[in-house]
């Protein structure tokens, strides 16, 4: 121990038997020994000490480190309390943090968020997720199956989309966007596409949603114009429906007007499934990119933005995020039905 030390902690004693208490003992002897050469925490440490009846100026006894940490002993530490941070490691192992985190990178083991999965599915869900897929991989995977897809969904659209993406700032400088407000002015985008691109799409005013009457008018609109666009898939009956599980999707109307339409077959897809649905997966997760930031003035400028976006993407865009679902379907089958890591 340095004689500084030990000089620090005698005029402690000093001014604490004399009843000053640890803030003004601070203060005499900083003015004699120099500015900030003790801080005031130190003194409210040996102050409580003092108090317990250890006038000792010795350091406590500390238990000796491991000469090195034991693997095992770390992994019981996190099956004890995963969340355990580097520093509480430290804390329980007496190793230092940089030991630490040497060893978790030498076991394999990283530091994740929690996936957020859109739903907790039971054991039932899961086996139905994977005999749904194992189903679906029985089609003949090639260019003639994929062309047959055409796939629909519905997005919010908010007027006004906050950037929550980091940036460069000056060291103390804030910043920071206002939260989303769920509750703020929005449309509805319908939108149904393919291999080649959007099919259509509609905006609905005033911040309607989808409900069964409206989405069978809405099939027979699409259906119109797969008939003008693509007749040869529509009169040989070869029109893959993807959608996916909404109230709207599975009422007994709309499966009776899909009934009624010729050439559209609906593809099988699981329920809670919505990383099996290209949209979700695919379509959206690319417009909230393009969104963020961005503020509409009016229902019109929704309109433009949503058709600005859907030509910024090729062709084979399109196409490979419809090829993309093999891939799902068989990772799907891979996890026994829960959701996976993307």
């Amino acid at each position: 121990m340095s004689l500084e030390k030990i000089v620090l902690r005698g005029l402690l004693r000093h001014y604490w038997r004399k009843g000053l208490n640890a803030n003004a003992a601070t203060e005499q002897i900083c003015q004699i020994e120099g500015a900030g050469v003790l801080h005031r925490d130190t003194a409210y440490s040996w102050f409580k000490r003092f108090k317990e009846g250890n006038i000792s100026l010795e350091d406590k006894p500390r238990p000796g480190r491991p000469a090195e940490l034991d693997d095992e002993d770390l992994l019981a530490a996190l099956e004890a309390e995963p969340h355990s941070s580097t520093r509480e490691l430290s804390a329980t192992t007496g190793h230092s943090k940089t030991t630490i985190h040497r060893h978790l990178n030498e076991i394999g083991l990283v530091n994740k968020r929690p996936r957020q999965d859109p739903h907790e599915l039971t054991d039932a869900q899961a086996e139905r997720r994977v005999q749904v897929c194992q189903q679906l991989l029985e089609n003949p995977l090639d260019d003639r199956f994929w062309r047959r897809i055409v796939t629909g969904d519905e997005k919010w659209i908010f007027l006004r989309n906050p950037d929550k993406r980091k940036q460069w700032v000056s060291p103390g400088q804030e910043f920071g966007v206002a939260k989303q407000d769920r509750f703020g002015k929005k449309v509805m985008l319908c939108v149904w596409w393919n291999y080649q691109g959007i099919v259509h799409f509609e905006l609905l005013r005033d911040g309607l949603a989808v409900n069964a009457t409206l989405y069978t008018q809405q099939l027979e609109r699409v259906h119109e114009v797969l008939r003008t666009r693509y007749p040869g898939l529509v009169n040989r009956n070869q029109v893959l429906l993807q959608h996916d599980n909404a109230p709207a999707h599975r009422a007994k109307m709309t499966k009776a007007k899909i009934q009624e339409l010729d050439g559209i077959e609906v593809l099988p897809h699981p329920a809670y499934s919505p990383d099996l649905a290209p949209s979700d997966y695919g379509l959206f997760r690319s417009m909230a990119h393009f969104l963020r930031g961005r503020r509409f003035d009016n229902f019109d400028a929704v309109e433009t933005g949503c058709q600005e976006f859907f030509a910024s993407k090729s062709q084979d865009w399109y196409h490979s995020q419809i090829r993309i679902l093999a891939q799902r379907w068989m990772t799907v089958i891979d996890n026994n039905g829960i959701y996976f890591e993307e």
